[in-house]
């Protein structure tokens, strides 16, 4: 039992370095790995820009990140996603205060759009 806690614990702090790593470069205007933004929709820049694309797949916003769910395929209601951004939880920060309310609601439109 020691043994599954302590793998438990470094997945743990793992997740939380990767998280924090995501946080650190989601400011660095780094939009998509060819760089190309100008054919995206102004959601799916913001998706990109705001950092979500550093740690979550989605393929309307050519984002493939390697930490979070991937959220293609999920059927998210705009509600559901719209309190995830806001509240967080497990190890996503919440953005509540760090993006505007009009960001989180196009964030959440979007995604629940794309995710089906």
């Amino acid at each position: 039992m020691n043994s599954n806690m302590a793998v438990r614990s470094c997945r743990s702090a793992a997740a939380t370095l990767i998280v924090a790593a995501c946080l650190a470069t989601a400011g660095c205007g780094s939009s998509s790995e060819s760089g190309e933004t100008d054919t995206q929709s102004p959601a799916a820049s913001l998706f990109q820009s705001a950092g979500c694309a550093g740690c979550h797949t989605l393929a309307a916003a050519d984002a493939s990140g390697p930490v979070g769910p991937v959220l293609d395929g999920q059927d998210l209601s705009k509600s559901e996603v719209e309190s995830q951004i806001r509240n967080g939880g497990g190890t996503m920060p919440s953005f509540d205060g760090r993006l505007s309310d009009k960001e989180i609601e196009e964030l959440s439109a979007f995604v629940s759009s794309a995710s089906r």
